[in-house]
Formats: C-alpha cells, structure tokens, sequence
C-alpha cells in the first residue's frame, strides 16, 4: 500500500505566523458559501505534530471532499504556493520574474516602450544579484522588441554594445561555473568518507588548485566565483591540515561578504556569510584562538534571518558551535548545565534541519554529557545518531559514533550489550577501506575487557593501549582521529582511577 504524501503538511509546518495569515485571507477569495473546507483541512494538518492522514479522515469523515483527499490536499497544496508567490513578491528574486513577465505582456500588446521600462528594472535587478542567465534574458527581449519596431539604430547599438555584453556575460558565467565545480570537487570526497587519510588523496585535493585558472582570486570574474575560490581554498587547506593558511582564507572569505553594502547580503547571501562565520569559528578554535571566538559568535548570533528553515540552520548552527566550544575547552559539566534550554528548542528543529548539521550535533551532545560523566544521557544522544536514517552521509561521524557508543557502555559496566555491540562494530568497520589505526585499538581494548580478572592486568593492558596511542597521535593522518574524542585523556583517567 502506498504511503500518503507527507508533502502538505511539510510545506504547512514551514509556514511562519505571517504566512500562515496571508494564506487565509487568500483562501478566502475562494469560499464557498461563506465556508471554506480548504481552511479547515489546513488548520487540521497544522495542529498536528506528526503527519497523520487516519486521523484527518476520521475527523472528516462527514465532508464530501474526504472521498477524494489526495485531490483536496493537491488543490490546497498548490493554492498555499499561490498565496506564498503574493506574499513574497516584493523580494528582489521575485521582482525579477514579476518585471520579466510585465514586459512580455506590454511587448504582447505592441507597448514596446513600456515593455523596455519593465525590462529596464529586471536588468538592474539581475545585475545587483549577479544572475547572468536573466541578464541574458533580458538581453534577448530587448533584441526581440528592436526586431519588433524595425528599429535600425537599435540594432546597431546592440551589435556594438549589446553583443559583446552578452558575450562577456556568457564568460562570467563560464568562470562562475569553473569556479563552482572547484568548490564542489574539494568537497565531494570530505562529504562522503571525512577527513583526508592518506597521500593520495590530498595529491588529489593539491592537484586542483595547479590549474592556471585556480591559482588566485584575481582570475574570479564576479562576487560568487571569488566566494567559491576562497571557500575552497579554505577548505583545502583545512582538510590536509594546514591551519594558519586555512586562517589566512577564511578570514579574507568573511571579508569578502563585509565588504558588501548591506543590502547585498540580505536574501540567498545570508547563508554563504553564515557559514563563512561558522567556518571562522571551526579554525578559531583548531588554533586556539579562544580571545577571537566571542566576537565571531555575536556576529553570527546577529545575522538577520528572511524564512523559518534560515532561523532553524542558524540556530542549530549556532548550537552546534556552542556546544563544540565547551568541548575544546574541557567545560563539560559547565556545558551540560549552560545548553538545557537549547537542547530543548533544537527537539522542535530536529527533522526539518541540514542531516550533516543534525548528525554532528547529535555526537557532539553525546561527547559532552559523556565528559560530564552523565552516561545515560551521552547513550541517548548516541542511539539517534545511530538509528538516523541519514547516517550514511558522514561515515567519519557514523564509525566515531560506533567507538564512542563502545565506550559509554564501558562506563555503564553493560558487559553484555558490550560483548555484542563490539561485535557489530568491528563487522562495520571490517567493511570499510579506511579504517583508522585508533579505531582498531580501542576495538582491541574494549574485546579484551571482559576478559581482564585483575586490576593488575587492566593496568598493564590500558599502559600498553595508551602507549600506542601516544605514537599514533605522532602520526599526520592518523592525528585526526584524536579531533572527534580524546583517546589519551580517557586512557589517562582510567590508569589513574586502577591505580588510587
């Protein structure tokens, strides 16, 4: 049987209040009698926490249009689009389309010179926002309508000056395209396997910026090309490990966006500046920087938010990052104890944010309640991370969540969930061609637990495991591993607690 469409009531929960408004008074133009159906099927669907399509037909169960829903729930669909369109058509991306769509009705009765006025205003908004395919467009109708009145001089002016515009046009978006497809390949391999582990790859990353093309921002030819440019760089760097150059670029990224009058960086801009501040604070604290971070997080804190799914990405970003900086600095209880009003907020956010976002946050509350040694609660966090359907985007995270979720049942003393979650594990890790060397120690650790009689042999065997780990921390790929949990603390604080 198929599974109703959860699409409606998806777009419903989006909805901020002032939309939700603007759709009634909308649907009202439509009533039947005075009495819309369509509005109370859409306060049905609202009040609801979780899609429930039973409950909406026994509720309905009196009303004609149930015998029919799926055509009630598209009818409804299609007309919350409509009231959206109205609602958000003064935004300098709809006024584009609104303009565009004025000129070809003013063109369609013969009022050229009007059209050209309506056109006039989309080029202007196009170029603001550096959209070269309406340029070009806008370009064509303004050939179309020289064509139109037999304008001879017209025509010649676009031969002179309107050609080779368009040409210049089309090798901006080339060069944009370039340099969005640099950005795109730095990131593919990061968003599939996590970090660099090995010399081939990162010869693979190098070998992009040997291009001519890619080897500075002045071959860039417009705002977003230079943003992927310093994004990728950024991130190159970052990822082998070269912090204080990814510094350098993610700095002159962020200045980039400052740079800006600030009406430019309203609308689609708002989330690439978001995330060129994440990023900011991400190196920040990797070179402990900690005197910068503050300054960084109020600047993200008071970035201004255009739509619901911008304030959820905003705030779980910045919940993220906060609870990130009490882990770097060791504020594990102080972090548990400052996050309980947040950790509530982001229950609402859960399913509708970013799955990278959402998964490395999940680990990220599991590694700070363990810290704080409240266990229970680090187990929590830990199975919806493993239970996340999305779980394949970041094997990293998914194989760090693996160990750390042997490690709580460790501290639980669960020995026998133990026994078989080692068991699961190593057959996942097993699969994998990328398998760091601490991942297959603490599996050694952890296997031969059970089996450890004395605290003598404990002792001997955590000295010789904490040993090893200290050399693998001398190793440049392997040093990543340590990022996502401090190993050798933990061996530490157990040889110390045998031995009181």
């Amino acid at each position: 049987m198929k599974t109703p469409s959860a699409d409606l009531f998806q777009l419903i929960r989006s909805l901020t209040r002032q939309e939700k408004r603007y759709f009634k008074l909308y649907a009202t133009r439509h009533a039947i009698d005075g009495h819309n159906k369509y509005v109370l099927l859409f306060d049905a669907i609202d009040r609801q926490l979780v899609y429930n399509e039973p409950a909406l037909r026994e509720q309905f169960k009196d009303e004609p249009f149930i015998r029919q829903l799926h055509v009630a729930k598209n009818y409804l669909y299609q007309n919350i689009l409509n009231s959206l369109r109205h609602f958000h058509e003064s935004r300098s991306e709809d006024r584009f389309l609104i303009e565009m769509r004025h000129a070809a009705l003013l063109f369609n009765k013969g009022l050229y010179e009007q059209s050209e006025k309506a056109l006039a205003k989309a080029k202007r908004l196009a170029f603001e926002n550096e959209h070269f395919l309406q340029l070009l467009e806008v370009y064509r109708w303004e050939h179309q309508i020289a064509h139109s009145r037999n304008d001879a001089e017209a025509l010649e002016r676009y031969i002179q000056t309107g050609l080779p515009e368009e040409m210049d046009l089309i090798e901006k978006y080339r060069n944009f395209l370039a340099f969005q497809a640099l950005n795109d390949q730095v990131f593919i391999p990061y968003w599939r396997k996590g970090a660099i582990r090995n010399e081939l790859e990162k010869t693979n990353l190098r070998q992009l910026f040997e291009k001519p093309l890619f080897q500075n921002a002045e071959h860039a030819q417009s705002f977003n090309a230079r943003y992927f440019y310093y994004n990728a760089r950024f991130s190159y760097h970052f990822f082998i490990g070269e912090l204080s150059d990814s510094y350098e670029y993610v700095q002159q990224l962020v200045a980039l966006f400052e740079k800006l009058e600030p009406a430019r960086i309203k609308g689609k801009l708002v989330r690439y500046f978001s995330s060129a501040l994440i990023n900011l604070y991400i190196v920040q604290q990797r070179l402990g920087l900690f005197e910068a971070i503050p300054q960084t997080l109020a600047k993200l804190r008071e970035m201004p938010t255009e739509s619901p799914d911008q304030k959820r990405r905003l705030f779980v970003r910045s919940f993220n990052l906060e609870v990130d900086l009490y882990l770097s600095t060791g504020q594990f209880v102080k972090g548990v104890q400052q996050i309980a009003d947040l950790e509530q907020r982001f229950e609402q956010y859960r399913d509708a944010v970013d799955k990278q976002q959402r998964l490395g946050l999940y680990y990220n509350l599991a590694y700070l309640y363990f810290g704080a040694q409240q266990y229970n609660h680090a187990l929590d966090w830990i199975n919806l991370l493993l239970q996340d359907p999305e779980l394949k985007t970041r094997e990293d995270i998914h194989c760090f969540g693996r160990i750390l979720n042997l490690i709580i049942h460790y501290e639980l003393g669960n020995d026998q969930l133990l026994e078989y979650a080692v068991e699961s594990t190593s057959r996942f890790l097993s699969r994998r061609q990328r398998l760091f060397q601490v991942e297959a120690i603490m599996l050694k650790l952890i296997r031969k637990y059970p089996k450890w009689l004395t605290i003598k042999e404990k002792e001997k065997g955590f000295q010789n495991l904490l040993n090893e780990m200290r050399q693998l921390k001398k190793d440049e790929f392997e040093r990543r591993a340590f990022e996502y949990f401090d190993f050798i603390a933990w061996l530490e604080s157990k040889l110390q607690a045998l031995k009181a």
